[in-house]
């Protein structure tokens, strides 16, 4: 099956992809939604130093913990070039 890291735009956090998350983890792929730092229930983490790199360590970040291989990084509006930055670094 496949992995997949899904990332939401701007404003949103990982429960917008609540319902893609539940009907691929139902066709047994495995699947980890992530909120940005500083978006949506992680805006608390927002500070003036918050830019492109620190969201593609969120991204590059959990894919390293996961120990994730063979990742299909999808992201949303405003996420796009954090994960073309992630998926980057990350090849």
């Amino acid at each position: 099956m496949t992995t997949y890291v899904l990332v939401p735009g701007f404003w949103l956090g990982a429960w917008a992809w609540r319902d893609v998350t539940a009907a691929l983890r139902g066709m047994g792929h495995e699947v980890h939604p992530l909120t940005l730092t500083g978006l949506a229930d992680r805006a608390h983490l927002a500070s003036p130093t918050l830019d492109l790199d620190t969201h593609i360590r969120d991204i590059t970040g959990l894919v390293e913990a996961e120990d994730l291989k063979d990742v299909v990084l999808v992201g949303h509006s405003g996420s796009a070039a954090a994960v073309t930055g992630a998926a980057a670094r990350a090849a």
